[in-house]
């Protein structure tokens, strides 16, 4: 009786480990400055989430110090829309506290922008960020979230096909990063423009889009399929949803978007290779997208 029990507050132990393993105990201190430019800095971006202009960029500009020096750089090149956004300091895993300091331009946005709650003192919303804890996950999340914009930007325009986003050069702590980077990355590029490329039946422009996409790892974005993590639950804008019911439905889109679009060109070599690589041949991620149904049974039919 006593080696169960023994076994079972282990069992429970470890359970408790891994959860805290995944919160980043924030208690930053930041000295008067830092805190009232990081506010500054969260209002203009709250006014103006794409950091477009050169009024954002010199009024951000004006808001530097060391501390949030990066923070900055980012949103400048946001705003830029073009190949900045992509270089190695800006798509790389920013240090825990920085990702803090991220979500306190978050909250201060929502806080101005959720008309289901009343607005508080912005200074009581970003003390409260800095001084509890948070889900790593949420914060990695958030700062690519952050800087979507100005990848969404420069792919509108841009050939990306030469890059390569080598994802275990990142700096990124597991398996679980990794799949945050990539989802935010896909979404950013095409998640939007997928959606309103099909409900134009514009497949033609689909696929030219996959052509100027970059790899991951040096391979095709639909080799990606390193899901085996254990889901969590996300905050949204107002709700808390589980991470990958939400986003790897997002991804699967992307992929039948392309699949689809090869389909209708008769493309039957891209479609076997899109198919068979990817999690639409993956039954145990069917449940991450309303299209399960549909998916097995095209993989029984399949097999």
């Amino acid at each position: 009786m006593q080696t169960h029990r023994r076994i079972i507050m282990k069992y429970f132990l470890s359970l408790i480990l891994l959860a805290a393993s995944f919160f980043t105990k924030a208690q930053i201190k930041l000295d008067q400055k830092d805190l009232n430019n990081l506010i500054a800095i969260a209002e203009l971006y709250s006014y103006n989430t794409n950091a477009r202009g050169d009024q954002f960029a010199k009024s951000i500009d004006s808001l530097r110090t060391p501390k949030l020096n990066h923070i900055v750089d980012a949103l400048i090149a946001v705003g830029k829309g073009d190949h900045t956004i992509l270089e190695t300091h800006f798509l790389a895993r920013p240090n825990d506290e920085e990702l803090v300091l991220w979500y306190v331009v978050r909250e201060i946005h929502y806080n101005r922008t959720n008309e289901k709650v009343k607005a508080r003192p912005v200074v009581a919303v970003a003390n409260e960020v800095l001084s509890k804890q948070i889900d790593s996950r949420w914060l990695l999340d958030n700062y690519y979230y952050r800087i979507h914009g100005g990848i969404a930007s420069l792919f509108n325009e841009a050939d990306l096909s030469k890059y390569n986003f080598n994802m275990d050069s990142l700096g990124f702590k597991d398996d679980t990063e990794k799949a945050i980077f990539f989802l935010n990355m896909m979404d950013a590029l095409v998640g939007a423009r997928f959606k309103v490329l099909q409900m134009m039946k514009n497949n033609k422009k689909v696929l030219e889009f996959c052509d100027k996409l970059p790899k991951f790892n040096s391979k095709e974005y639909f080799y990606f399929k390193n899901f085996d993590y254990a889901d969590f639950d996300w905050v949204g804008y107002d709700k808390t949803v589980a991470y990958n019911e939400w986003h790897i439905s997002s991804f699967y889109s992307i992929l039948i978007a392309q699949f689809s679009a090869s389909a209708e060109l008769k493309d039957k070599k891209r479609m076997q290779e899109i198919y068979f690589n990817s999690i639409l041949h993956e039954p145990k991620y069917f449940k991450f997208t309303e299209s399960k149904d549909e998916l097995q049974s095209f993989y029984d039919k399949s097999k």
